[in-house]
């Protein structure tokens, strides 16, 4: 299986308003061999348009989508050459929160039992893939939240998903500023609506609040 290990992995980070310190796991993940960090800042359009121009630009036969709050294992690197070569087309790490007390150790594990029985991985866990299965897939589509769960439904037809059960350890921001029950609540509202067909605008005023009005216009 060695034949069909991934030469070159692209990681691929989307940035907005994140610190430098918020990158330097993964750039220190990058500088493993064989390895390009390509940065998606986010400046027309949503975050999964944003992540689709990052793929274009990638020179790597494999990609790996991580967010910049997120640490991935120490081997990701390897893990994923070690699961592309054997058979994986794409695949992603489990969930843990970084200083979880026990109400977010609780929505990692459902996130968890989620990823592993309905092979339904959110991106905070980190998305890896095969260029052709990405490609086959039609990569990311312009939507501004559900832009990884609608990946994840097509790369699942390309081939063979893996969740590895080593952990990427991500930021709880959004559940300490909102709370975990309600945040819980919210993306379930999200996710059930995406799959109903609500329109991507709507679910994104749900998500992140609706946009404000500019001075002049008219409702």
């Amino acid at each position: 299986m060695d034949s069909d290990r991934p030469s070159l992995i692209s990681i691929v980070v989307p940035i907005r308003d994140e610190s430098g310190d918020a990158l330097g796991a993964l750039e220190r993940l990058a500088s493993c061999a064989r390895t390009e960090l390509v940065v998606a800042r986010a400046a027309q359009g949503s975050r999964g348009a944003c992540l689709a121009r990052a793929a274009e630009r990638a020179r790597g036969d494999a990609l790996f989508f991580v967010h910049a709050d997120s640490r991935p294992p120490e081997n990701a690197i390897e893990l994923i050459r070690e699961s592309l070569a054997g058979g994986a087309a794409a695949g992603a790490f489990s969930l843990a929160y970084e200083s979880a007390d026990r109400r977010l150790r609780w929505v990692a594990w459902w996130a968890n039992v989620r990823s592993r029985l309905l092979r339904l991985p959110f991106g905070d866990q980190g998305l890896f893939c095969r260029r052709e299965a990405y490609e086959a897939a039609g990569g990311f589509r312009d939507l501004p939240v559900c832009d990884d769960l609608d990946l994840v439904r097509r790369l699942k037809r390309a081939g063979p998903f893996v969740v590895r059960r080593e952990r990427t350890v991500t930021s709880p921001r959004r559940y300490l500023e909102r709370g975990p029950f309600k945040q819980v609540l919210l993306v379930w509202r999200v996710v059930i609506g995406y799959y109903l067909g609500i329109s991507p605008e709507t679910l994104g005023a749900w998500y992140y609040g609706p946009k404000p009005r500019l001075p002049g216009s008219r409702s």
